[in-house]
């Protein structure tokens, strides 16, 4: 699992299930430069016909810099002609982590 150990508690749960079920996916695809830079993207997982997975943790994605930064990469990412979903924390939880990533697969989101 090249890289497994550098996931988060949330992205390794989303790894593992994406294993079972065996989707291919690549996992923290960097996009619009360096990790960092402004305006750069890591893409937390990319899955066939340009459907990308953002694993929004409420530590890392909380406050107003962070609300800019996701609002900034997800509109970069439409408008290179991804489908992007974002996969609250909240709905990963054990009673609705398999719904939530039943919706994401199609290319949903949860209702918030």
């Amino acid at each position: 699992m090249n890289g497994y150990e550098f996931l988060s508690d949330l992205e390794k749960l989303v790894y593992d299930w994406l294993t079972r079920k065996k989707i291919p996916f690549t996992t923290q695809q960097p996009m619009f430069g360096f990790s960092g830079e402004l305006g750069s993207a890591t893409i937390d997982f990319l899955l066939e016909n340009n459907l990308v997975w953002r694993v929004m943790g409420t530590y890392y994605h909380r406050g107003l810099e962070a609300s800019s930064r996701d609002l900034f990469g997800r509109e970069q990412l439409l408008n290179a002609g991804y489908n992007v979903v974002d996969i609250l924390e909240a709905d990963l939880t054990k009673d609705k982590i398999d719904h939530t990533l039943e919706l994401a697969l199609l290319g949903q989101e949860t209702l918030r």
